[in-house]
């Protein structure tokens, strides 16, 4: 399938005597776009004399080259080992020639010199002697880098190029804005229907503050002395016993229940560069105390159930199983949580809403401030956003044993003991 992408020209300039590292430059460009190309939509494109050139007759040969792919490179890669390179009548080889031609135009020049061994025989000396020279001229204006062998060369530069690749987006060369080509949103998303719904939520939510609840009457045993048949997937843990706590924990559960709500968040890349790796760091405070964050698995986690002693573990990921969950992290801290979700990749102008949802409940209304950065491999710098969420709870202060038969929990005729 097609896809735009912005292109990025690499100029591999070097000497005769490195057409081994000519050959890998171009192989590691190569594997880049493989990896990269389609999700980012970039496209880099190694540029080279003998391949992206044509006859032309009147002018210098370097002019000729200069005028054809030189000027239209966004980076130049040098490599030397021995050799500097034949005159060109302007300057002392065609490489340093357009070397000083990329550097004057302010585009970025990685120079790669090699430290394989060579036998003295086949060393040109004057070669070697200009290209010290030149060498011992840059070192005061230039960072240079070494390798010992063309594997080592091949890793340096791949990674290298990666780092060269996000200082070209960040400041806007070859057609990309000068802004953050990489630009991720995080907004607030309905857990249902998956919809958008913006950096500022309202959420309601009824707390029932039950009186009497270690009064409600113990759990007495009936004739089937069985589990309940739940829709949620259980597995047992211990003797079917009588859970003589059952109403007691039923009714804490039910409270639960009504005072916590799921939220979701949104990501949406509205840049125009793929962004892989993302990391999404947000701290959430609170404007009051009695709140609570909860992941799915603790939100789903212990369910009361009549027997066994009341602990039975429903099982989130069967009773749910279209949903994927997002790596993500909660850790609480003094009335403050931490919250880590990661993502694979998100490509350009798409948005999606993260499975990893959030359970909130409060015992009265308040406000939540949610700071969020974003890291991802295509952002030179973190991107913050803020979001708030406004908690409003009904408090009902109702009777324990009322509260379970409205539930269906106890008989009309059930009731704490005198």
């Amino acid at each position: 399938m097609s896809y735009d992408a912005r292109v990025f020209r690499l100029l591999i300039a070097s000497p005769g005597d490195v057409e081994e590292e000519r050959d890998i430059a171009v192989k590691t460009i190569q594997e880049w776009n493989d990896l990269n190309s389609a999700e980012r939509q970039i496209v880099l494109l190694p540029l080279r004399w003998e391949t992206h050139t044509a006859p032309e007759y009147g002018k210098r040969p370097q002019e000729i080259i200069n005028k054809q792919i030189v000027d239209h490179c966004d980076l130049l890669i040098g490599i030397f080992w021995t050799r500097i390179g034949s005159p060109t009548g302007a300057e002392d080889s065609g490489t340093l020639e357009e070397i000083n031609r990329v550097a004057s135009a302010g585009k970025p020049v990685m120079l790669y010199f090699s430290k394989v061994k060579k036998t003295p025989d086949e060393i040109d000396v004057e070669q070697l002697a200009r290209l010290r020279n030149f060498k011992a001229s840059i070192y005061p204006k230039a960072l240079i880098e070494t390798y010992t062998s063309q594997i080592e060369f091949r890793d340096k530069l791949a990674k290298q190029i990666e780092i060269q690749l996000r200082n070209l987006l960040a400041s806007g060369s070859s057609g990309v804005p000068s802004k953050i080509a990489s630009d991720i949103t995080l907004e607030f998303a309905e857990t249902k229907s998956n919809k958008n719904l913006g950096n500022k939520l309202t959420l309601k939510s009824t707390y029932f503050n039950l009186n009497g609840i270690k009064k409600l009457p113990d759990f007495m045993n009936d004739s089937e002395c069985k589990p309940d048949n739940t829709d949620v997937n259980v597995s047992t843990i211990g003797s079917f016993r009588a859970n003589k706590d059952y109403y007691r924990d039923m009714a804490e559960y039910l409270v639960t229940q009504n005072m916590f709500k799921p939220i979701n968040f949104w990501l949406k890349n509205i840049g125009n560069l793929g962004a892989k790796d993302l990391f999404v760091d947000i701290t959430v405070s609170s404007s009051v105390g009695d709140v609570k964050i909860l992941s799915p698995e603790n939100f789903y986690k212990i369910q009361p159930n009549k027997y066994g002693g009341g602990i039975f573990l429903s099982s989130f990921h069967n009773a749910f199983p279209d949903r994927v969950m997002d790596m993500g992290e909660i850790e609480e801290k003094e009335n403050e949580w931490k919250i880590t979700l990661e993502l694979r990749a998100l490509q350009p102008k798409r948005e999606i809403c993260s499975s990893f949802q959030l359970f909130i409940g409060a015992k009265k209304s308040g406000e939540l401030s949610f700071n969020a950065t974003i890291y991802a491999d295509s952002l030179p710098e973190p991107i913050h956003h803020s979001l708030t969420l406004n908690l409003e709870v009904e408090v009902i202060d109702l009777d324990a044993t009322s509260f379970m038969q409205k539930h269906g929990e106890l008989l009309k005729d059930q009731s704490a003991p005198e």
